[in-house]
């Protein structure tokens, strides 16, 4: 009985100094100089494909840093922070369009956010014979403590790239005011054959005038998957 107990504190003291080893602290990195490394690994790797476990391991570290260096994220700042316009430069997110779906451009996914809620993503998409297509999701959104919830609500496109220093408020106006002028409603499919009425619950991990960092379940799988935003009133 005596070397089984001490045995089982042997193992309860090596699995605790493994967990302690884990534990992730705080450094003493500047927010600035964190900021500049988010941006710097997300830019140089928006689109590369082959190391995505890799880089998402050095953005959550770099996530967590400047969360622990950084006021909670609230409502508050979501209000103050998220409403504008914003450019992915980096995400894990599958790809959960039908095989044969057009391929996405990574470079180019933008989001405009308003005040009341209402949002609109933007993605341009390859077709096989090369053409180049933009598609606009409008949704709508809540946020409760610094969980920011999305429903996905209609789909439009325009048969055509986004352009170098188009205004994404103006894009996304054309679509809030039903004006269609750009962009066409175009039919997407209902969830979850499609991406119309698909919900989602963003844990936002650090957002303030610059970048926004969140991580949210991948709708189909669970999985969970980050998404880095830096702010952009254009397209570049």
């Amino acid at each position: 009985m005596g070397s089984f107990i001490a045995k089982a504190v042997l193992i309860f003291a090596v699995n605790l100094a493994a967990m302690t080893a884990l534990a992730k602290t705080c450094d003493g990195q500047t927010v600035t100089d964190l900021e500049k490394q988010v941006l710097s690994l997300a830019k140089a790797n928006t689109s590369n494909t082959t190391s995505v476990p890799e880089v998402r391991i050095q953005l959550d570290e770099l996530a967590f840093q400047l969360a622990c260096k950084s006021q909670p994220v609230t409502e508050d700042t979501w209000v103050q922070y998220s409403p504008g316009s914003w450019r992915q430069i980096w995400s894990d997110e599958a790809d959960n369009s039908p095989a044969g779906s057009p391929q996405r451009d990574l470079e180019k996914i933008f989001q405009i956010v308003i005040a009341q809620g209402r949002a609109v993503n933007f993605g341009v998409r390859i077709l096989p014979n090369g053409q180049r297509l933009t598609f606009a999701l409008e949704a709508k959104g809540t946020v409760l403590d610094n969980v920011q919830t999305t429903e996905i609500l209609n789909g439009f496109v325009r048969n055509e790239d986004l352009k170098s220093g188009e205004i994404l408020a103006t894009l996304a106006e054309d679509i809030f005011s039903g004006t269609f002028a750009i962009f066409k409603p175009v039919q997407l499919g209902v969830f979850p054959k499609g991406p119309i009425g698909a919900k989602s619950d963003l844990t936002i991990i650090y957002l303030n005038d610059k970048i926004k960092i969140g991580t949210a379940p991948n709708v189909y799988t669970g999985k969970s998957e980050m998404f880095v935003l830096e702010r952009m009133s254009a397209v570049p």
